[in-house]
């Protein structure tokens, strides 16, 4: 087998990780490692913590390509953006998206103004630092998030809202349970479509996939919650399954793949993301999220797009791998 570009993979833990968190973290290191060098690769897992400092040093910039598996930095909001910036400094190749477009991704007033800058659909949305400031709202129902939190921290069944003085609650809730400010935004209750885009010139989006909302009977828990992600025993992991033969028109197909690669440019973004779409009644999209490095493990929803082009795990990522090579001249 040819020898490829190799390949430190570069990730960190938290602190706050039960036993059985850090086991599940291994299994999934384990498995990247493993598609790695099953293509060819010959791969180094590197573990940081706050700073990367010195353990790169054993590895020439001009050869390695650093796989940023770095989803955030305990205790800083925007510490994978920062890490991304030590990294140009030091003069490394790595995967995914920019220090610009990560920065941005944590700010979602910012991406709200951002994309209606560009007339991109998305719903009408408001950011509120404390309840004080929530004197009227004209679009209920409506969904509260925190302003800078990703992997659906802090949304359960009580984020939808649909009168001012429940609105006021919530925001109270984001601001004392995540010392920072709430985004509220029209709540489109009806599907849910995730757009996985890989590629720079030009990139191209994945098969598309549904979350399947038919096992929850009220319109207004329809949403990708914290629990439906991460909690295994709950209600909605359980009832949230995933479609992979995603049914639309070919109207909105193309009004998806229009939205997805506009919002892609328009973000930074490079290499890999994912954009959530809301479809309402009358079939109109609506960007909801934008996720520069979304999450990359084997059983994920962006690998999952990956495998319906009959990708394997390892042939995805070193797909990524090769990406970030070619743009920087390191490609073997």
């Amino acid at each position: 087998m040819t020898a490829k570009t190799p390949v430190v993979i570069l990730y960190n833990y938290y602190t706050t990780w039960t036993p059985e968190d850090l086991a599940i973290g291994q299994k999934y290191l384990q498995a990247m490692v493993d598609g790695l060098r099953e293509v060819g690769h010959r791969v180094e897992p590197i573990e940081f913590w706050q700073t990367l400092g010195d353990k790169l040093q054993p590895f020439d910039p001009h050869e390695w390509v650093i796989f940023n598996w770095c989803e955030g930095i305990e205790g800083e909001i925007g510490g994978d953006a920062r890490l991304c910036e030590e990294l140009d400094a030091l003069g490394y190749t790595y995967t995914g998206n920019p220090p610009a477009a990560l920065r941005l991704s944590v700010q979602k007033g910012l991406v709200k103004r951002l994309l209606a800058r560009h007339r991109i659909p998305t719903p009408p949305g408001q950011t509120f630092s404390t309840a004080d400031e929530v004197s009227t709202w004209a679009h209920f129902p409506a969904i509260v998030k925190p302003i800078s939190q990703h992997c659906s921290y802090g949304i359960n069944r009580a984020a939808v809202v649909h009168d001012l003085a429940t609105l006021r609650q919530r925001v109270a809730y984001v601001h004392h349970t995540f010392n920072e400010a709430a985004l509220v935004e029209a709540f489109i209750a009806g599907r849910e479509i995730n757009v996985g885009i890989w590629g720079n010139q030009p990139p191209r989006i994945l098969p598309l996939r549904e979350i399947d909302f038919s096992a929850i009977p009220n319109p207004f828990h329809r949403m990708v919650t914290w629990d439906s992600k991460w909690v295994a025993t709950s209600e909605d992991w359980n009832k949230m399954p995933i479609i992979y033969d995603v049914r639309t028109s070919p109207t909105l197909y193309q009004r998806i793949e229009k939205i997805a690669l506009e919002t892609y440019r328009v973000f930074g973004c490079r290499d890999y993301a994912r954009i959530d779409f809301r479809i309402d009644a009358e079939e109109n999209p609506w960007v909801v999220d934008v996720n520069p490095n979304p999450d990359i493990c084997w059983d994920g929803g962006f690998i999952g797009g990956c495998k319906m082009l009959g990708y394997s795990y390892g042939e995805a990522i070193s797909h990524i791998v090769q990406m970030a090579a070619t743009r920087q001249g390191v490609a073997r």
